[in-house]
């Protein structure tokens, strides 16, 4: 046998394994899925690594089309135009599929802080892109787990909130400024009035607008990081569409939750841990450093050192946030009566992440995935025991009104583990848990 033979066969019986292991990585998560099955503590799956870089496709790749899409609201009075209300554009980007594997079922993507819908659509080393899965290897392709999961058959919305989307190149982050209506650039006293008014409740409705007017079908809401205050959030205010349950990857718990944990856990006071966003009318600006000590780095991210992340990044991400999303988010309500005095704005307006009615979660069932390096929602709190692991903090308050619940947790991953390397394996956890747990 010839060298090119020898390697011909070594290459085909490591197909046989990996598809053998991906055989039984599936069997493995369906039975842990549907029977409880090496579940630990009631509802936690550990997931080998291995198991996640080897799960395979649950359905057939299809091919899929794309479109822009975008509605406006108007909330909030705008000081500088009495009588007119402010503008708000919500922008995103829906994915069809050719065929549609489960029926009447869409995924909408919520981003997190700083970033918009490419967080979800494309990845910082891959190509700005969008091949034809059915046609070209997954795992080597680099696109964002929008595109994963679309191409197994599954619609998707890919959401970018007021402010967060520009169909231009960003300027240098310490320049930029949200496009809250998108192609215009607010003045010095635009952006102080708009900032002292930018609210979960206004990024609510206009998700609302986004979702109702461009899907018909019941839906799964992954809010990643901040963005996944708005699962708990959507039935209460009004929206038209059904939540299926809940699905999460570093998506964490409401905010009064979360205020709950940090008292349990947080080393600083509620007046310190506020400090730093008491210029209520400003942007939090993200930066290389910052992420470092966030502990977003990790060691399954091709594109190399974080300073190189930005390099690739900083086109199409905002890299900003407002301070009156972080506070909501972060439960400083030690801020609120200097916010309801700069905002003018009523009790009902402001800090609706309290608000999260858990009773809507009965009938539900809840999927949320966790890395393993994530630290706010995995590593933090996990020295006074795992109860305080904030996503199984959160889960112990969810289990008397949800249906079930299982957390997965994947090893190496951070709380960017959607966008590191093998995330088609996030894809395939994700609608195999549309398949065989949700829809069981």
């Amino acid at each position: 046998m010839d060298g090119n033979s020898k390697h011909m066969l070594r290459k085909q019986l490591f197909t046989r394994w990996e598809k053998k292991m991906g055989r039984d990585a599936m069997k493995k998560l369906v039975a842990a899925l549907t029977t409880g099955a090496a579940l630990r503590d009631d509802f936690i799956y550990y997931m080998p690594f291995d198991d996640y870089q080897t799960l395979p496709d649950p359905f057939r790749r299809v091919s899929v089309t794309v479109k822009e899409v975008q509605e406006s609201i108007r909330r909030y009075p705008n000081p500088e135009q009495p009588g007119q209300l402010f503008q708000w554009d919500i922008h995103g980007r829906l994915f069809t599929p050719a065929r549609v594997s489960l029926p009447d079922m869409a995924v909408v993507m919520i981003h997190g802080g700083a970033a918009n819908e490419y967080e979800f659509i494309f990845t910082p080393d891959g190509p700005e892109a969008y091949p034809d899965l059915s046609q070209s290897d997954p795992k080597t392709a680099r696109v964002g787990v929008a595109q994963h999961i679309a191409s197994l058959g599954i619609p998707v919305l890919a959401i970018s909130l007021p402010g967060h989307y520009s169909r231009k190149p960003w300027p240098p982050i310490a320049e930029r400024r949200p496009e809250f209506v998108i192609g215009q650039i607010p003045g010095d006293t635009e952006l102080k009035n708009r900032l002292a008014v930018y609210t979960f409740m206004m990024c609510t409705e206009a998700i609302k607008a986004l979702v109702e007017k461009h899907l018909t079908q019941s839906i799964f809401m992954w809010g990643h990081s901040t963005g996944g205050e708005y699962f708990y959030l959507m039935e209460q205010y009004g929206l038209k569409n059904k939540l299926i349950g809940g699905l999460g990857f570093g998506t964490g718990m409401p905010a009064w939750i979360r205020k709950e944990w940090d008292l349990a856990c947080a080393e600083k006071s509620p007046e310190e841990r506020a400090a730093p966003f008491r210029n209520l009318t400003d942007l939090s600006r993200r930066s290389p450093k910052g992420y470092a000590k966030s502990g977003y780095v990790g060691p399954n991210q091709p594109w190399g050192s974080v300073e190189k992340w930005f390099e690739l990044e900083n086109h199409r991400r905002p890299q900003f946030k407002p301070f009156l999303q972080d506070i909501e988010h972060s439960a400083h309500d030690v801020l609120l009566p200097e916010i309801k005095k700069i905002s003018g704005l009523p009790d009902n307006e402001l800090f609706i992440t309290y608000n999260s009615q858990l009773e809507r979660l009965r009938g539900k069932k809840l999927l949320h995935i966790v890395g393993e390096y994530d630290k706010g929602h995995w590593i933090e709190g996990g020295e006074k025991g795992l109860e305080f692991r904030r996503e199984v903090y959160a889960f112990r308050r969810f289990k008397p009104y949800a249906k079930d619940m299982r957390l997965i947790v994947v090893p190496k991953l951070t709380h960017y583990g959607h966008v590191e390397s093998d995330n088609e394996g996030l894809a395939n956890l994700m609608v195999t848990g549309f398949k065989e747990y949700f829809m069981n």
